[in-house]
């Protein structure tokens, strides 16, 4: 019996955000290559590499309106056509500190709406019971980007020179998105191939609708959920992107890897974050069809796991051994990717017709945290010389992560003002934001 179209658009989906994280995180593989070419200091390069955050960070919300009110399949090309072009362009960036900065942050505004504008194509296309396990499988090519960025990009290096690694990537980026073109629709109704039977299915157990309007990103954001889930999700990718961003470093610096070395060991604990996703998608959606209710499956579970995988992190610094160092990340890369599920899948519970809003400013929240990350990683490691100090404070932010995920984020359903009226579960009640 052949797969659903739905499964081989979510498939889509997981190549593209393979693409996409390979495409961010080549330039922290090859920064000791860059920094060794162009004389760079470690304070230095962080700044470059919140450039794309800061990129990243401003274009979420305006990314995710427009897919809401437009069309996500749309959006979601033209996100890949504009982050592989300027790519491209990234090794022009070693002729001035300046065009660098530039560069890297247009890759991060083209590839900020990715992410709201998949979690809405999603929410058109997958039943809310398989919404948190097509939103783990589309979103775990992170994982598996950043696990073949190593190898790859440390081949080429090895083979040619680190401006081919741009340059691949961004040809590979260009074919996605004419694949994406030519196979998928907006809705399943429009597929050529999608059959009456899956359509029925799909559209019987929607949470979701297009919308017209125009939320207000600070009536979003003071819900008393939503600011929430942000202040949890800023903690949380602020530990995520010190790791995807300075983890090669530290692999090379203190746990003394050539760079060859660091490309194969750097594999283990991303490929520890895939299986994270996948198992805390399936585990979320179980929650959830097993009567637990919304908060649990999408707020409590996924914040306990969050806490849990801090004592892990500090395991993985303070070991001596090396091989026991790396087991400790992989297991704490695991536990630490279960919590994706919770939060991919709330935008959907508090907003079923404003996914992408809702999600844009979730993300815009986590990576303005995000563009501090590595600028204050590069900053302690260069002037204090410790990397304990910022495993520590990693930490902390995760256990605060997780304690406000778990007691103080709800998944009660809210109405926005200027989109038209939001259904939840039945008997819910929905709260309104700006009256």
């Amino acid at each position: 019996m052949p797969w659903p179209v739905r499964y081989k658009v979510v498939g889509l989906l997981f190549l593209s955000t393979i693409i996409n994280y390979a495409d961010r995180v080549n330039i922290s593989i090859a920064g000791a290559d860059i920094m060794r070419e162009t004389g760079w200091d470690k304070a230095q390069f962080g700044f470059a590499l919140s450039a794309f955050l800061l990129g990243y960070a401003l274009f979420q919300f305006p990314g995710g309106l427009i897919a809401d009110r437009k069309s996500p399949r749309k959006v979601l090309a033209l996100s890949c056509l504009g982050f592989s072009l300027f790519t491209a362009l990234t090794p022009l960036g070693q002729t001035s500190f300046g065009l660098l900065l530039v560069l890297r942050f247009l890759v991060g505004a083209c590839e900020s709406v990715s992410l709201p504008a998949l979690a809405v194509f999603n929410s058109h296309w997958v039943p809310r019971q398989e919404f948190g396990r097509a939103q783990t499988v589309s979103i775990s090519g992170t994982s598996i980007g950043q696990m073949l960025a190593y190898p790859t990009t440390t081949w080429i290096i090895q083979m040619f020179s680190w401006p081919v690694v741009f340059y691949f990537n961004a040809a590979v980026g260009l074919v996605w998105a004419v694949a994406w073109l030519l196979y998928t629709t907006d809705t399943p109704r429009e597929h050529p191939k999608a059959t009456a039977a899956e359509v029925e299915y799909v559209e019987a157990h929607m949470l979701t609708t297009t919308s017209h309007g125009r939320p207000s990103f600070w009536l979003i954001l003071l819900t008393p959920s939503v600011l929430f889930l942000c202040v949890a999700y800023m903690l949380y990718a602020f530990i995520a992107w010190i790791f995807i961003l300075w983890f090669p470093t530290y692999l090379v610096e203190v746990r003394g890897f050539s760079r060859m070395a660091m490309g194969g060991v750097g594999m283990l604990p991303t490929f520890g974050g895939f299986l994270g996703m996948i198992t805390g998608g399936a585990i979320s959606d179980w929650f959830l069809r097993n009567g637990y209710g919304a908060r649990v499956a999408r707020a409590r579970f996924p914040g306990f796991c969050t806490a849990l995988a801090m004592p892990l992190l500090v395991a993985a610094v303070l070991v001596p051994s090396t091989t026991l160092s790396i087991v400790f990340f992989v297991l704490f890369y695991f536990v630490f990717s279960l919590s994706v599920s919770g939060f991919w899948s709330m935008p959907l519970e508090l907003a079923p017709r404003a996914v992408g809003a809702v999600g844009g400013v979730m993300n815009t929240m986590g990576n303005f945290a995000g563009v501090f990350g590595p600028t204050i990683a590069g900053f302690i490691v260069t002037y204090t010389g410790s990397w304990v100090t910022l495993f520590y404070l990693a930490a902390g932010c995760g256990l605060v992560s997780g304690a406000v995920f778990m007691l103080l984020v709800k998944a009660d359903p809210i109405v926005i003002k200027g989109v038209e009226e939001t259904g939840g579960e039945e008997g819910s009640v929905a709260r309104m934001v700006g009256h």
